[in-house]
């Protein structure tokens, strides 16, 4: 049995790898800000034959990161596994984005702020937190969601393109970091997806096509 954390695990693509794991067998901390959510979450997670931990948490705060590692090593015992999903999309700003761009000129240093502090710090928090423990262990699995290089650099997505693409840019200087220790950092770029909360209801039925 392997003990994970899954960061943004109440909905959409976490959602389905906390169940995933916990399938297996696995046991997980689930961190969402959403109560309900988890509720939700947990509610999903009965009867599955791994253990589920929820953790509310809003990674954006300050400190948040360490409390939800804390909170997670003293339920679990351990820390095998982070998997940084938790992300802010551009529907949160404009839900109709998809044919109404935002423009870099148009963006905030308020929502700039909080697309970086959950899409790109939060992950690099999350890892700075477990990687003594991964180390002392000699073995852990680090893995970021991000996305595709397209929407990385596509016109009208500086706030999510350019905070993902910092985000994966800190997991290759994280895997440099921890080559040889046992400890490994990789990212996961998902395909196309419909059944998340990230993307407004707006533009569900253009992705269905």
């Amino acid at each position: 049995m392997q003990t994970a954390i899954v960061t943004g695990a109440a909905s959409g693509i976490g959602r389905a790898i906390a169940l995933g794991l916990l399938r297996e067998g696995h046991a997980v901390a689930g961190v969402d800000r959403e109560p309900a959510w988890l509720d939700d979450l947990g509610g999903a997670a009965r009867g599955l034959s791994g253990r589920f931990v929820p953790i509310r948490a809003d990674l954006a705060e300050d400190g948040a990161c360490d409390r939800a590692v804390d909170d997670a090593e003293r339920a679990l015992g351990r820390i095998d596994v982070l998997v940084n999903n938790s992300g802010v999309g551009q529907g949160a700003v404009r839900p109709d984005q998809r044919h109404n761009p935002i423009r870099f000129w148009e963006v905030t240093p308020e929502q700039w702020q909080r697309f970086v502090a959950v899409n790109a710090t939060a992950p690099l928090m999350m890892a700075r937190a477990v990687a003594p423990r991964m180390l002392r262990a000699g073995r852990g699995r680090i893995i970021t969601v991000t996305t595709s290089l397209g929407t990385m650099i596509r016109g009208g997505y500086a706030l999510y393109g350019a905070s993902k693409a910092a985000a994966e840019a800190g997991a290759a200087v994280m895997a440099a970091d921890l080559a040889g220790s046992g400890v490994t950092v990789n990212v996961l770029v998902p395909g196309g997806m419909t059944d998340t909360r990230i993307i407004p209801e707006a533009e569900l039925a253009d992705r269905s096509r």
